[in-house]
């Protein structure tokens, strides 16, 4: 049991750590308004989104996850189409802001980019454990090791902002930071795509 709860644990870490669409807003957030108590709240909204979105998402897999196991499948395979378009949309997208202050990230707008983050989607699909929404215990046990883990990652993603915003403001706001986290989401599509191939092909 401990092995497992170890596991999950490093899981969740590993992958909240990943560049994304709510850590790179936490991130700019860093850049924008430093490291105080104000840029705190950003984190409580990242936090407040996540646990509805896996609630709703895990609820809804495991009660259909008997009967129909291909809703699993269809649910990842979303996420991954998710990740991809992200990816797209950030490689095309790229525009040097050579000049003008980047603009403001608001708390709401960081709860609704985590709302439609798949990172929820894959915690609840890859991560916890099958049935872990359909029992009080479990589900609480989840969700307090996932709030222990969150909290510090999101303020560490501020904190990179904040130096960032001090000693590496063009890079990071150019062209360079945004190609980077572009690549690092399509590669995490990659993965998920194969484990799904692998989950389907070995059934």
């Amino acid at each position: 049991m401990d092995n497992a709860m170890n596991y999950i644990a490093l899981t969740l870490m590993t992958v909240l750590l990943v560049p994304g669409p709510t850590n790179s807003l936490l991130l700019q957030t860093g850049i924008n308004r430093g490291f105080n108590t104000r840029s705190m709240k950003f984190v409580g909204a990242e936090w407040l989104a996540y646990i509805i979105q896996m609630t709703m998402w895990g609820v809804f897999i495991d009660l259909l996850i008997t009967d129909h196991s291909w809703v699993v499948v269809a649910t990842k395979i979303f996420a991954v189409c998710f990740l991809f378009y992200i990816s797209l949309k950030l490689w095309f997208s790229v525009k040097d802001h050579e000049t003008g202050a980047p603009a403001g990230i608001t708390v709401p707008d960081l709860f609704v980019a985590t709302l439609t983050n798949p990172k929820g989607l894959f915690f609840v699909s890859f991560v916890a454990p099958a049935g872990t929404f359909l029992s009080l215990d479990s589900y609480l046990s989840f969700m307090l090791l996932f709030s222990v883990i969150i909290f510090p990652v999101g303020l560490i993603w501020i904190a990179a902002g904040a130096f960032c915003g001090r000693k590496l403001h063009a890079i990071v706001s150019g062209r360079f930071l945004s190609r980077a986290i572009s690549l690092v989401i399509g590669l995490f599509a990659c993965g998920m795509l194969f484990n799904i191939a692998s989950q389907v092909g070995f059934a």
